[in-house]
């Protein structure tokens, strides 16, 4: 795929894109990126935005929130990239879930349980 029928689709995807986080004109830090496509790349993009993949790829999930970006490096180069937040709620209740989950692994619990009339 040339570099300007890539950066088309790329801007097509952005713009196509029903995610209610999205910033034109600029790129998010990179240690936040889950996905990055260059206009080289662009192909291999296009499914994430099908309808097979947004279903599979949604901007909010009970663990993160997603985000959109498009924009140009300092070269000059053109990206899409999607990124990904750990919610706030979810760290809050990660403790909680641990110690959930380790009281139904242990074997002898489940015994007890089962033991009981």
């Amino acid at each position: 795929m040339r570099r300007t029928q890539g950066e088309k689709v790329l801007k097509e995807l952005f713009e196509g894109s029903d995610w209610k986080e999205k910033y034109e004109d600029q790129l998010p830090p990179e240690d936040n990126i889950l996905y990055r496509w260059s206009a080289d790349e662009a192909e291999y993009a296009a499914p994430f935005f099908s309808t097979a993949g947004k279903s599979i790829l949604t901007e909010e999930t009970c663990i993160a929130k997603r985000s959109l970006y498009i924009g140009r490096d300092n070269e000059g180069s053109l990206f899409l990239c999607i990124c990904e937040h750990e919610k706030e709620s979810y760290k809050k209740e990660l403790p909680e879930m641990a110690r959930e989950f380790a009281c139904l692994m242990k074997v002898d619990n489940f015994l007890k349980d089962k033991k009981t009339p």
